[in-house]
């Protein structure tokens, strides 16, 4: 049996997806027919009209995760609560819109044996990544998500959608004080940190994290972001985003077949890409 998928991006040239769907798809005994797919936003419904009709499913990346949306014929809850899909399934011809990618950070921490239960969080971030990472957080079993954010309108849309665990508070040095003592994980899910962004410029709050606390951070391209060395100097454990991306590979696959890779098989590729 073949899968035929591909990734639909504006300026995508180097992506792991080809090698994960073809590792999943040969532990599922299925040959993936994959390859990314560049347009133009002239060039985006004709685009997509071929996909819908000549693919099993595809994955959407910046900037069409948004867009993608009003050509979908049905969307998954996850795609309603995170206001983007990144992941089609090709139904009869019908586009079903799903999020993956809070997904994705969720199974690659259960996979290092962290989970979330009753569990006080602080997260940076109120944009497309940080609304998908707490839809996952609403639904773990967390005790209380503090959301830190410039800017104010973001972060009430994201608190009022995700109920009450989450609580909003500007982004400053004194409120990443005071949310982050006690706190069982702290999580950048904001482009701080990134190559041509502002970073991080004081980093003791990290101290407040609970003893066995975790930091995670959806970035890791830039080798000189401050976060990853604050965390090791301070032997807090720290996770990238780095193998989320691997990861919402998993539930892709599951979305187009109905099969879901095995555990043991997830780990085995993390070990060969981190």
């Amino acid at each position: 049996m073949s899968l035929k998928i591909a990734l639909l991006a504006k300026d995508m040239h180097n992506s792991v997806l080809p090698e994960a769907y073809s590792y999943f798809g040969k532990e599922l005994g299925l040959k993936v027919d994959f390859h990314i797919c560049n347009v133009d936003m002239n060039q985006f419904d004709e685009a997509v009209g071929t996909m819908r009709n000549e693919l099993d499913g595809f994955t959407v990346t910046m900037p069409y995760k948004v867009k993608i949306m009003s050509y979908c014929d049905e969307l998954d809850e996850s795609a309603v609560k995170c206001g983007s899909a990144n992941t089609i399934r090709v139904q009869d011809r019908k586009l079903i819109g799903y999020n993956t990618d809070g997904w994705g950070m969720m199974k690659f921490l259960d996979l290092q044996g962290v989970g979330f239960k009753d569990s006080k969080v602080t997260m940076v971030g109120a944009g497309g990544v940080a609304r998908s990472i707490a839809y996952n957080l609403s639904i773990s079993g967390v005790k209380s998500v503090d959301v830190l954010n410039i800017f104010e309108d973001e972060t009430r849309t994201l608190v009022d959608e995700m109920g009450e665990l989450f609580t909003g508070y500007e982004l400053n040095d004194e409120n990443l004080f005071s949310t982050v003592k006690g706190a069982d994980a702290f999580i950048n899910a904001s482009v701080l940190g990134q190559i041509g962004y502002p970073d991080y410029k004081k980093l003791q709050f990290l101290n407040g994290l609970n003893k066995d606390g975790f930091v995670f951070d959806v970035n890791y391209s830039n080798p000189q972001a401050k976060l990853p060395a604050a965390a090791k100097k301070k032997h807090i454990r720290f996770f990238t985003g780095k193998a989320m991306s691997f990861c919402q590979g998993i539930r892709a696959m599951e979305i187009w077949t109905g099969s879901r890779p095995s555990d043991e098989a997830a780990a085995r590729f993390i070990e060969t890409m981190i």
